[in-house]
């Protein structure tokens, strides 16, 4: 026996911990790490629902190129725009969301009564919440990352504030996670024998943890020279952004994926009831991509670039053109081809799973992430020049990865959240919505993905304020802005059948897909503690799966 009392159907003797958020006070003074997941979850999914719309009338103004002010009214205000869709998709929902996630299963999956350090996880979330709320605010007062002609600049330091304070209370969050998993496992739980999932967030955190801080050294030097003061001249209102952006392109933009891994290595073999295969080498692949993810080197201030002083002696380069970035550009595509054969692998050797919600969303979140790495190929192959205009500017193959890999993650989310979805909410109703989510999101994913990739062999920008005159990509804009309007609707659908999840808490198994880690020995919805009796000793990576085996 390596784990007590599982399979239990109804639990009388214990307290689920939602009877703590019965009020204001009990919901702002929880900390306990559900209580403060579930807000990470809800708050991250109220913010998709406002994104979805922005990047709708982003895609929308994109059609009528060079002239972009149909909806905003200029050209600066579409750049504000712009860039609150990208802040907003990866540090107002991608991270808060899959944060939310590990802070509630996490502590389950290693077998701990709580998250390390209570305090600070429910710190931050409060904290991150608030400077969420200033961000968005500081656009709407004509705040933003530039340009100097549309910016206010007390709004700008606004919004470079609440930018730094999110990633701030980010880092105190994966703080929490991290150290759950590395110091609260229980005896004979090896880092080898960590859940898959759990694996993914540690790495996910790590990188998170090496990486973000320079994007706050970034923010630093900004709001320095926006204050007067000349350093670099990183706060120049027309520079900033272009400073900046490496955080939201190839390769750091893989990093905020890495937990879609975990979540489809974790799913899969559960659904094709078979252990996983070569599960060392899947863990292995996921560390490599997560390594190749770090892109805090790869920002055009630490590269040669447009310098004259390098451009007179004939050696200037962007950081596009250097070594190193079509290197990792290129190997980061070995471990996802890895990860994903390792999975069809253990289908081929398992029984095929039935079409749910958890599995329809891990698998297209992964297939979704596989196309947005095969965009990157294109960027760094011989072929990249292509996609490049003479200054160094990528063309929109950038949008058509970003577009990819926000479908990804939603999607990726509507996996996780449908599969732990007993645990996180007590409630088993994520499907069908679910299945309807992914679909239009694996459809507007692809659409959107493609035609932006199409254009980009044509001559588009990722930002499209200079006219094209080119009528067959308008004619792929629109086909783009249907993309983007699909992925609004599966976002939509998600908090629908997030929404059908919270309100339908039933009487449920402990272990409804009879699953093989510690997480599903807990009561569903598990109780302030967690687990009724101690952990044993685990000796493998699949404890529930060997107990269920040793008693068949």
């Amino acid at each position: 026996m390596t784990a007590t009392e599982t399979h239990i159907d109804v639990h009388d003797d214990v307290t689920p911990d939602w009877t703590d958020e019965g009020d204001a006070l009990g919901i702002v003074t929880s900390n306990d790490h559900k209580s403060v997941g579930r807000l990470w979850i809800y708050a991250s999914l109220f913010f998709l629902l406002g994104t979805a719309v922005i990047g709708v009338l982003n895609n929308i103004e994109r059609i009528t190129l060079g002239e972009t002010t149909d909806l905003y009214g200029s050209i600066a205000t579409f750049f504000q725009f712009w860039v609150l869709y990208r802040t907003g998709v990866v540090f107002l929902v991608a991270l808060p969301m899959f944060i939310g996630i590990a802070t509630v299963i996490v502590p389950l999956q290693v077998g701990s009564p709580s998250i390390a350090f209570p305090r600070l996880a429910a710190a931050a979330y409060w904290s991150w919440l608030v400077a969420a709320i200033i961000h968005v605010i500081s656009f709407f007062a004509d705040g933003g990352l530039g340009p100097e002609n549309g910016t206010l600049s007390e709004s700008t330091l606004l919004t470079m504030v609440s930018l730094g304070f999110m990633i701030v209370a980010i880092l105190a969050a994966s703080i929490c996670i991290a150290t759950t998993i590395v110091a609260l496992r229980p005896a004979g739980m090896t880092l080898l024998r960590v859940p898959a999932f759990s694996w993914s967030m540690l790495v996910a955190t790590s990188v998170w943890l090496f990486s973000l801080p320079a994007l706050i050294a970034n923010l630093v030097f900004a709001y320095a020279d926006l204050q007067g003061r000349d350093p670099i001249a990183f706060g120049q209102r027309d520079e900033i952004w272009s400073n900046v952006e490496w955080a939201w392109s190839q390769p750091q933009i893989y990093a905020y994926t890495i937990p879609i891994l975990g979540v489809l290595a974790e799913v899969v073999p559960v659904m094709a009831k078979r252990r996983q295969t070569n599960r060392p080498a899947i863990l292995v692949l996921i560390g490599v991509f997560g390594f190749l993810s770090f892109g805090a080197w790869a920002q055009q201030a630490l590269s040669r670039g447009s310098d004259p002083v390098f451009l007179e002696a004939g050696v200037g380069r962007f950081i596009y053109e250097e070594f190193l970035f079509i290197v990792v550009g290129l190997a980061i595509g070995l471990p996802m081809i890895g990860i994903l054969g390792g999975m069809v692998d253990t289908i081929r050797r398992g029984k095929m799973p039935d079409l749910n919600g958890a599995f329809v969303g891990a698998v297209a979140g992964a297939l979704l992430l596989g196309g947005a790495v095969f965009v990157g190929e294109l960027r760094v192959i011989p072929l990249w020049d292509a996609l490049a205009n003479d200054e160094g500017v990528f063309l929109s193959s950038g949008t058509a990865q970003a577009s990819m890999i926000v479908a990804a993650l939603v999607a990726s989310g509507v996996g996780a959240l449908g599969f732990w979805s007993v645990k996180i909410f007590g409630g088993f109703g994520v499907d069908p919505y679910a299945v309807f989510a992914t679909m239009a999101l694996v459809a507007g994913g692809f659409i959107a993905g493609l035609t932006d990739l199409i254009s980009a062999f044509l001559g588009q920008p990722d930002l499209s304020i200079a006219a094209v005159d080119n009528s067959t990509i308008e004619t792929l804009n629109v086909l783009a802005t249907i993309g983007i309007a699909l992925i609004a609707l599966g976002s939509f659908l998600a908090v629908i059948a997030v929404i059908s999840a919270v309100r339908g808490k039933e009487n449920l198994p402990d272990d409804p897909w009879d699953g093989h880690t510690l997480e599903w020995a807990a009561p569903s919805p598990p109780p302030v503690g967690n687990f009724i009796e101690p952990i044993e000793v685990v000796r493998s990576a699949e404890p529930l799966l060997d107990e269920f085996e040793g008693v068949n």
